[in-house]
């Protein structure tokens, strides 16, 4: 194991090769087989096609799903949603095979110069429905237009049963014979059962979809048999989207300003004007940007900026920016360096500062080398406000209230019943400051649409959106000493409920690292424990880096059961992928999330309140870990990590992003933000 995870850090080159695409069964490789390289780090494929295992024979029904996402370097992680069947009219029960797996494969670094792609990989992961487990290991590398792929896989049999055939076992490999630079190839392969050909097309990057790129394929299979040995030949067809999520975050690197600034050195109508004339001017600037309660002075030889942010939704990098740069072109002749005091309910969180010139700098040349020596993040307790000569005695105009909306998505894959079954609502979450930390907030759900399985008194009725309002409380935050922030709630929670939510976050030596401890009690409903009435959690988050986070804890589930959790996050941008394992009693549950935000960069600052959506959206799939004779029963409430209904990291901590190294890493967006929403607010 230490030896895998070694590899898996080692900075060999780790970029999809330009004849490769992306295997049905859900890989890196041809057509149907892996091969030795890996999604490039950060990318996300979709593929969708009607290939079926031919071992399974032919059905009327072929969907063959697969989602897969670079989530370190050389390492690559698929799930596979597998549905083959012969539909009975009138019916969504199965009839057939309904299988999701997880693949995933690890490349190997480079010992030699000569050295061909090198990968081992597991298909299948464990459960207590694996039909298509194998194991590999992958040999891959070009001869000029020519591409080869030589592997040995070693699988069970299909569906479990001995007296079935297997499927991608033994000796495999393929050719592909590429036609130049145009992106067509043909394709030759066998898996070890079976023998493949087919034509692939592969999309150069499409710039106007973010460098997204299109991928096509048809391939047929010779020779197939099923079990009782009738030809099953068939063709097939797949579509894959690649989507370069890391590549996206960093395009604000390359970012180019319609309307330049003058040079650092050079005189502006607004340079003769006085100090108080520009402080004025600035806090004029910040509150047209959108910042709320906005308050601008000196101290020594620093500019000083309070402001709140409600309207850029998706991270505070981006109202940081907006702040910064007002300030940097703003700041009275004299001044060194600029502190920004980020506010939230008017209770200060941080202070971000910078060295003036620095920013000026950066601002026109895009080079953040020496800004980013210069950038700092300090705790509130940095910000000296009764030291601060301020340029008025009371902050700017704050909006009564800030409304986001956001989807609520209950669903199962997969199941006997049917192939998706859902429950869809809209909530409309509301927010209303009041003094110092405290706002309140309600919540109220309206159902949009559901399937017949979620109607009341079927299958997952329980579990069906229900209207009305659902959360009206108040909530207080504070913080204990300088490095415990405090978020209490009270009021009427669950929609009948009355209950208390507690939320500490504790940032250890080092601002990245945060112990979390959460906890609620509610009035319990009929038939329920005080354990489910009372869900408690606590968690330790270490994060290596800005944009890879681990979090172990332990917790009280909902269920009332109680186990351990570990969460591996890995941020690219403002998406994130997330990797659990929840384990509650007896029962141990594993899965993927992806986390997205859906919101807009800017969202609406109407008369008195702002409108968002969610920052952050997560949603994804789970499975039952049991053993390959257990039965993967469908728990849809079982052993859940609790949402409070107050999300104190995400309304006060950007989300959990308040680290020095996170803004240092955002700076390029941060002087887009400034370039996009702020530049036109500077005086000529």
């Amino acid at each position: 194991m230490a030896a895998v995870v070694l590899a898996a850090l080692l900075p060999v080159p780790c970029a999809l090769a330009a004849g490769d695409g992306i295997a049905t069964r859900g890989a890196t490789g041809g057509l149907t087989i892996p091969s030795g390289s890996v999604l490039q780090h950060g990318d996300a494929a979709f593929t969708a096609s009607d290939f079926q295992e031919p071992a399974l024979g032919s059905n009327t029904r072929r969907r063959d799903l697969t989602f897969g996402i670079g989530l370190a370097p050389n390492f690559e992680l698929f799930g596979r949603y597998a549905n083959y069947e012969n539909p009975i009219p009138g019916s969504t029960a199965a009839n057939g095979l309904r299988d999701i797996s997880a693949n995933v494969k690890l490349k190997l670094p480079r010992l030699w110069r000569h050295q061909p792609d090198l990968a081992i990989g597991v298909t299948d992961l464990g459960g207590g429905a694996t039909n298509f487990g194998s194991t590999y290991f992958v040999a891959s590398d070009r001869l000029g237009w020519l591409d080869w792929t030589l592997g040995y896989a070693r699988a069970g049999a299909l569906l479990r049963e001995a007296r079935n055939p297997k499927t991608f076992d033994g000796v495999f490999g393929g050719l592909q014979l590429r036609a130049g630079e145009s992106g067509l190839s043909a394709i030759a392969e066998y898996d070890g059962q079976q023998k493949f050909a087919g034509v692939r097309y592969r999309s150069p990057s499409i710039q106007y979809l973010a460098g997204t790129r299109l991928e096509l394929s048809v391939l047929r299979s010779f020779g197939a048999r099923d079990p009782a040995g009738r030809d099953v030949d068939r063709t097939s067809a797949a579509v894959s989207v690649i989507v370069p999520l890391e590549q996206i975050a960093e395009r604000p690197r390359t970012f180019r300003p319609e309307r330049a600034l003058r040079a650092a050195d050079s005189q502006s109508s607004a340079m003769g004007a006085t100090p108080e004339d520009r402080l004025e001017a600035l806090q004029r600037a910040l509150v047209a940007s959108g910042m709320e309660r906005v308050r601008v002075g000196t101290l020594d030889r620093d500019l000083v900026v309070e402001y709140e942010n409600h309207v850029f939704g998706q991270t505070e990098a981006d109202a940081l920016g907006v702040v910064l740069g007002l300030a940097a072109e703003l700041a009275p002749a004299g001044t060194s360096r600029l502190r920004a005091v980020t506010l939230k309910a008017g209770l200060p969180m941080y202070v971000t500062s910078a060295g003036v010139a620095e920013y000026r700098s950066f601002l026109r040349s895009a080079d953040s080398g020496s800004v980013s020596g210069s950038l700092a993040v300090d705790g509130f307790k940095a910000h000296q406000a009764e030291r601060v000569s301020w340029q008025a005695a009371l902050p700017g105009r704050r909006n009564f209230a800030h409304f986001q909306l956001e989807p609520e998505l209950v669903n199962t894959v997969a199941t006997e019943l049917a192939v998706f079954d859902y429950s869809l609502a809209a909530n409309l979450k509301s927010f209303f400051p009041l003094w110092r930390g405290a706002e309140f907030h309600t919540s109220y759900v309206q159902r949009l649409s559901s399937t017949e399985n979620f109607e009341p008194g079927n299958f997952f009725g329980a579990f069906r959106h229900r209207n009305g309002l659902k959360v009206a409380a108040l909530q207080q935050s504070f913080w204990l000493g300088s490095h415990v922030l405090v978020s209490a709630g009270v009021g009427r929670y669950r929609y009948d409920n009355f209950g208390v939510e507690v939320e500490s976050t504790m940032f250890m030596p080092g601002g990245r690292d945060v112990i979390r401890l959460k906890g609620a009690t509610y009035e319990r409903n009929p038939g329920e424990s005080r354990a489910q009435a009372m869900p408690l959690s606590a968690s330790y988050r270490w994060a290596p880096a800005p944009h890879t986070w681990v979090e172990a804890g332990l917790q009280q589930y909902t269920d009332g059961t109680r186990g351990p959790s570990i969460v591996l996050t890995r941020w690219f941008g403002e998406v994130g992928a997330n990797l659990f394992v929840r384990r509650g009693g007896t029962r141990t549950f594993g899965g993927f999330e992806l986390t997205i935000p859906l919101t807009p960069r800017r969202g609406a600052d109407l008369a008195g309140f702002t409108l968002n959506g969610t920052p952050q959206f997560t949603k994804g799939v789970r499975t039952r870990i049991v053993s390959g004779s257990g039965v993967n029963f469908v728990e849809l409430g079982g052993v859940l990590d609790f949402p409070l209904q107050y999300n104190a990291e995400q309304r006060l901590l950007n989300g959990g992003h308040v680290s020095e190294k996170y803004f240092i890493s955002r700076l390029h967006r941060m002087r887009e933000a400034f370039y996009l929403y702020a530049r036109d607010r500077l005086p000529e």
